[in-house]
């Protein structure tokens, strides 16, 4: 009869009218009960679902003395290592119809107030497309409020909770329409997260009523649903991912023919495939314990056109596929091709059904309908040897979890220069810029502080292929960092990212020195001594007020604990790192348990830190602190435990890798210094510089020594304080040859450490040029004449988006000198109704081609003022030059006055050279007086010495 009923309400409208009148009649011929005591002690029949790496089943049995009533109860105990670890218990019930009286009650006893009961229900006419099977939703109920006293619990299939429920399953699946018809629940469900050691549950008294049972064909299509359903490897939960259901932090790689084993002891888990169908590939990744990510197909027509899902299909992947865990659509995708993704993804979706693998895409914009589509969005910003500093990384990465909030964001970490800088320098016959091993390290973690979930690391050649210079540092330092993250990968795989704080650090005494004193010491060795004094008051006062801007923690809650990430965020960093190190760390974390222990977490050592309730919160002390560090909050003494063990058992291999890590950049600054020492243009390399590398290399001697006698705790620490040492020459020398520049990027050769013997060579040829320099290349740069730059062939483009106006102008009302400067401007039209999305430049203008030779060296200055904040884009505005590209550009994107630009290139081969003015975001910027001077070095002078030439006394010969 209530299969009848349903069918005519489903054919009109007309008798949802007389409804309850017709159900009342078959309820109460028809309705059944179901009753459970747990009264036959010879079996237990509740299921209990934990994860047995976090919790374990102490005993399961039917209890005779606590019973609700009756002869028995069922009695549970979990012992959990974990706070927070889930407790799911199950219990089967009668096949019932969903109807709105339908009431599922139990008694409960328990040492855990929160515990939830629920009912699990079916769709059986409605396919979830992440399983394959019939949907199901689950509908919660009371909570358990009376911690040790028995308390009935119950959950109704009521209107609005089924409603919630539904509402839940379409956001989950995507699934605009759902087929509710004949819905029934099969089983109870008590669920609950520890916050104990052990965990008690005394369940008596199971009843459901009133039961309407559904037609038998009706469980027969669920059933047929679940047939050789097949568990994916891989769960996807909104921005967590599981992997054979265990919190997994993604630590990825490109592959370029690398031994698979030295992979994965770089402590790899995932490998780009370049083939998906490679099935040889695939099996060897599987026999080393890593995993795949690879690009499925690309449907295209014969002139390569992409074919969307309606004109293709895929073919189904078959089982040899397993391996692969995520479909990889690409890197630095436009955003323009967002419908091209959407189209991809429902083709993939398709072919994938046995899988049901998740779909990942590194884009460049419009990352909030990109992440509608993809399970996994990719932000990846490349900032080494750039202007953008580290904190603009983070910030930039956190703004992209912003934009597609609960969706799952990973980077690729820059491991190698950008390519507009690679090919610019392979152009002028110049070795690659050496990436150093604290960039890798800054990058990552201001990655995880930024809440990240993924993290590959790009690489160009073979990370196994170590005789290029840098090229066993990266190596080194992508192992010792993933050592690091697997230490806390619960953490980072599940926590959420709930606030930076700022820490700080003793610092050394700010010079003193009177008014008086400075009066009055104005006589020779006394004026000498007080002018140093004031000059290290003035950069030590400077320094400590960057030092409080950089020195920042993140703060990441999870149901294991609080995480800590402290790192220094050093200025200018992204071009050459500085000590970054110090004594007596503190920072007050804001509402922290202080019943809490503290622990700093190391790949050799695993240390309990002092802290004290404080206004605001709790303090913490770091006794020394180096770049970054790992601490953990928590009151799970058996997290710690654990924490030992894997640390003992990784130990060894963090001490070796840094001990050999700081041994190769100590030959790398040694080899460097020399040079510089040998080109006579260096008092740091010549005076400082061998102090300093003796030094370093006595502790990385030691660091080998405590190696040796398998000291790893020490061994790790000695080659810290050597690559510490190593940072402070590296710095010295790369300020040294800055202190003149208002930015490093002014020298195509100040934009790391690697680089500066070719600088101070640029420098020696400039020298040479006082007899051969050419006038003003760029005459109507001082923006007085419109008709002047229209004839010489200056070019503006304007791409103004949806909402917005964009102009380039000539400006009367704020220039540095004449009467007009070139001002950049673009705007809402509407004010307030900022663009969501920018991808290209706004407005672009371009200076006419102007001719240079090889060997020249080109000198840029002009003056330029932020008018108006640039939003809406992290570029903000850009000057880029023909040489360098991108790789080169100076960028502005806070108001600010006037301020001088000044840009030295050495021109590689005879060509045009241009420069570009381009504004990204929304604001306004104003350039005036540009100039380009080009500089003709004369060439050297020889002399003859014992029948062959060489140079004539010249410091700077190689």
């Amino acid at each position: 009869m209530p299969g009848k009923i349903g069918e005519l309400i489903s054919r009109t409208w007309v008798l949802l009218l007389v409804l309850p009148l017709v159900l009342s009649v078959p309820l109460s011929l028809r309705a059944e009960s179901f009753e459970a005591g747990f009264d036959d002690t010879s079996r237990v029949s509740w299921q209990v679902r934990i994860d047995p790496n976090m919790a374990r089943k102490n005993w399961h049995v039917r209890n005779t003395t606590a019973q609700h009533a009756g002869a028995a109860c069922e009695h549970l105990q979990v012992s959990t290592g974990n706070l927070g670890s889930l407790i799911e218990l199950s219990h089967a019930l009668p096949a019932s119809r969903i109807i709105n009286e339908l009431t599922v009650s139990l008694w409960l006893k328990s040492n855990r107030r929160g515990t939830r009961i629920g009912l699990e229900a079916v769709l059986p006419h409605q396919v979830d497309p992440e399983t394959g099977a019939a949907a199901r939703i689950y509908l919660i109920g009371d909570t358990y409020t009376d911690e040790g006293q028995w308390q009935k619990l119950k959950c109704t299939t009521s209107e609005p909770l089924v409603n919630q429920s539904l509402g839940l399953l379409r956001g989950r699946s995507k699934l605009r329409q759902l087929d509710t018809r004949e819905m029934y629940v099969e089983r109870v469900l008590v669920v609950t997260r520890s916050s104990s050691d052990k965990v008690e549950f005394l369940m008596d008294d199971l009843k459901l009523s009133p039961i309407v049972h559904p037609n038998e064909t009706v469980l027969q299509t669920a059933a047929a649903y679940q047939k050789e359903q097949v568990k994916p490897i891989v769960e996807f939960l909104l921005d967590r991912v599981q992997l054979q259901g265990k919190p997994m932090f993604p630590r990825m790689s490109r592959y370029h023919g690398e031994n698979l084993a030295t992979m994965k002891q770089a402590g790899l888990n995932v490998i780009w495939a370049s083939q998906f169908d490679d099935y040889n590939f695939l099996g060897q990744l599987r026999s080393q314990g890593l995993w795949a990510m690879a690009t499925p197909p690309r449907p295209q027509d014969s002139q390569g056109s992409f074919l969307p899902s309606r004109d293709a299909t895929l073919i189904p992947f078959d089982e040899q596929t397993a391996p692969i865990i995520f479909w990889n659509l690409g890197t630095r995708i436009p955003g323009h091709q967002w419908n091209e993704i959407r189209s991809r993804v429902g083709q993939i979706q398709s072919a994938d059904q046995q899988f049901k693998r998740p779909i990942m895409a590194d884009v460049q914009g419009k990352e909030r309908q990109i992440s509608r589509e993809v399970s996994m969005i990719g932000s990846s910003p490349r900032i080494l040897n750039s202007d953008i500093s580290l904190l603009d990384y983070r910030q930039t990465l956190i703004e992209k979890t912003q934009v597609a909030p609960g969706r799952f964001l990973w980077t690729w970490i820059q491991t190698e220069p950008t390519a507009a800088n690679s090919q610019w320098r392979e152009t002028a016959n110049k070795l690659p810029i050496v990436v150093e091993p604290e960039q890798i390290r800054l990058q990552t973690y201001s990655a995880l502080s930024a809440g990240c979930r993924g993290a590959g690391y790009w690489t160009t050649s073979r990370l196994d292929e170590t005789s290029a210079t840098g090229a066993l540092e990266r190596k080194l330092a992508i192992e010792q960092l993933n050592l690091e993250i697997d230490l806390i990968e619960p953490w980072l795989a599940a926590g959420t990212v709930i606030s930076h704080v700022p820490f700080s650090l003793k610092q050394r005494e700010t010079p003193q020195i009177g008014q008086l004193g400075a009066d009055f010491k104005t006589a020779g060795k006394d004026r000498l001594i007080r002018d140093e004094r004031l000059a290290e008051r003035e950069m030590q006062l400077l320094r400590e007020k960057q030092t409080a801007e950089e020195l920042q923690a993140a703060v990441i809650q999870s149901e294991f604990g609080t995480l800590i990430l402290p790192v220094w965020y050093r200025h200018d960093a992204q071009f050459v790192p500085d000590q970054m190190a110090g004594n007596d760390a503190t920072i007050v974390i804001p509402g922290g348990n202080v019943s809490a222990s503290v622990w700093e977490v190391s790949t050799t050592e695993i240390r309990n830190l002092d802290r004290k309730r404080v206004n605001g919160g709790v303090q913490i002390r770091i006794p020394k602190f180096d770049m970054t560090s790992i601490i953990i909050m928590t009151s799970d003494q058996g997290l710690i435990e654990n924490l030992r063990r894997k640390i003992a058992g990784i130990s060894a291999q963090s001490a070796e890798a840094c001990v050999q890590m700081s041994s190769a950049k100590l030959k790398r600054c040694e080899q460097t210094n020399a040079l510089l020492v040998n080109m006579g243009v260096s008092q740091i390399a010549r005076l400082d510089g061998p102090a300093i590398l003796e030094r370093s290399r006595k502790l990385s001697a030691q660091a080998e020594q405590s190696l040796a006698s398998k000291d790893y705790h020490r061994a790790r620490l000695q080659a810290r304080d050597a690559m510490q040492l190593l940072r402070i020459l590296q710095r010295s020398q790369w300020r040294e040859a800055t202190h003149n520049f208002d930015s490093a990027v002014t020298s195509p050769y100040t934009i790391a450490y690697s680089t500066l013997p070719d600088h101070w060579r640029m420098i020696e040829q400039i020298g040479r040029s006082s007899g051969k320099i050419q006038s003003n290349l760029l005459r109507s740069g001082d923006f007085e004449d419109i008709d002047t730059m229209t004839a010489e062939g200056w070019k503006h483009k304007q791409n103004p988006i949806t909402g917005t106006q964009a102009i380039a102008e000539l400006y009367p009302r704020d220039r540095k000198s004449g009467n007009f400067s070139l001002r950049l401007l673009a705007a809402p039209i509407n004010r307030g109704e900022v663009p969501a999305y920018i991808e290209d430049p706004l407005v672009k203008v371009t200076t006419p081609p102007l001719e240079v030779r090889s060997g020249q060296i080109v000198h840029i200055t002009g003056w330029v003022k932020v008018s108006s904040p640039i939003i809406g884009h992290t570029e903000g505005a850009t000057l880029e030059d023909s040489i360098m590209g991108p790789g080169g550009a100076l960028h502005w994107n806070a108001q600010s006055s006037w301020q001088k630009i000044d840009v030295i290139r050495e021109v590689p081969r005879s060509e045009t050279f241009t420069l570009s003015m381009y504004l990204y975001g929304l604001g306004a910027i104003l350039f005036d007086d540009l100039r380009v001077i080009a500089y003709t070095p004369e060439p050297r002078l020889y002399q003859q010495t014992s029948g062959s030439e060489s140079p004539s006394n010249s410091p700077l010969s190689p």
